[in-house]
């Protein structure tokens, strides 16, 4: 006992010991501690699609259920905003089956931590659907006809053509995976954003996989595509278009001199077509001392004209005869 209570007050004496620094110390380190702690408890969550590497000499190709799983990962503040970037890498996750020797096609396994490559300064926090079930079947190949690709970012009154090269690609996996596709339809490729660009534009396009399972391989990987900008390349005639007055607030009612006019229409050739003649206006309305005003022309959907020419140019306003009754 008296042993016990010497180490007791010798553990005390210590304590106290300059204890101001002590405190001090303590305190330091839970600062960096906490520090640590904030820069490292951001988290996000990412929806990736399981990729598979086949081994060398495998006499049948892999396909995975779930094709895609959920991935929480977990770092600083600025590794996950990187995640958000256009071009920046990207975790991936990746797995090499491996056939079952006793000739069954299908194996389960579950997915872990070593099985995603991240990006610096991130680590695996979660993984959701880590059940994996892959199945082994016999290679096919088919042919398979390319969309063109969706132009974004069309300059107004531009018309973009499309030109891809080649049209058809060739795209082989597993025959388990063929049978739940349409072989008739068209892959499609990445977007072309034209934005700000004057003249035509030429991109190398990644063609899309049937789906986004894993498993298929497209040969080529890339499309050429060309892209073609046409500014108002057409006009359009309509004839006998009706005026209609905008009557003032004043109460005085005034009549055309030209109840029709003419109109030529620019534009893009294909979209002057589309419109409607039935629904082309010329408006006019009042205008001080009886000047003549010019008619504005009234198109069903006006962002598919880019100019027009009136014909005549000004339409000047009388004021309505007034009807004489006949006396009994």
């Amino acid at each position: 006992m008296p042993r016990i209570r010497w180490k007791v007050r010798a553990l005390w004496a210590t304590l106290r010991n300059n204890w101001p620094w002590k405190v001090a110390a303590f305190a330091v380190a839970l600062v960096v501690f906490l520090t640590i702690r904030q820069s490292t408890s951001h988290t996000q969550t990412l929806t990736l699609p399981v990729e598979l590497e086949l081994e060398e000499g495998a006499t049948a190709v892999p396909s995975v259920e779930p094709g895609v799983v959920d991935i929480t990962l977990r770092g600083s503040e600025e590794a996950i905003r990187q995640l958000s970037v256009p071009g920046a890498e990207r975790p991936r996750v990746r797995v090499r089956p491996e056939q079952p020797q006793d000739g069954s096609k299908t194996v389960t396994f579950s997915l872990s931590r070593s099985d995603v490559t991240c990006p610096t300064g991130l680590r695996v926090a979660s993984i959701e659907q880590a059940e994996l079930t892959v199945t082994f079947s016999p290679r096919e190949e088919h042919t398979f006809s390319v969309a063109k690709p969706e132009v974004i970012g069309i300059p107004a009154f531009t018309e973009a053509r499309v030109y891809i090269k080649p049209e058809e690609v060739l795209v082989s996996g597993p025959s388990a995976l063929f049978e739940e596709i349409d072989l008739s339809r068209p892959l499609r490729t990445e977007l072309v954003d034209v934005a700000n660009l004057s003249s035509d534009k030429t991109a190398m396009l990644r063609v899309l996989p049937p789906d986004e399972r894993s498993g298929w391989t497209v040969h080529p990987e890339r499309v050429r595509a060309e892209v073609i900008l046409q500014r108002e390349n057409g006009e359009r005639l309509f004839t006998e278009v009706p005026v209609r007055v905008l009557q003032s607030a004043s109460g005085a009612r005034y009549v055309p001199d030209a109840t029709t006019v003419e109109v030529t229409a620019r534009g893009i050739s294909s979209e002057l077509e589309t419109i409607d003649p039935a629904g082309v206006v010329a408006l006019v309305m009042e205008r001080p001392n009886g000047l003549p005003c010019e008619p504005q022309i009234i198109f069903p959907s006006s962002n598919r004209v880019n100019s027009v020419v009136v014909r005549p140019p000004l339409v000047r306003l009388l004021p309505e005869p007034q009807s004489q009754e006949s006396e009994p």
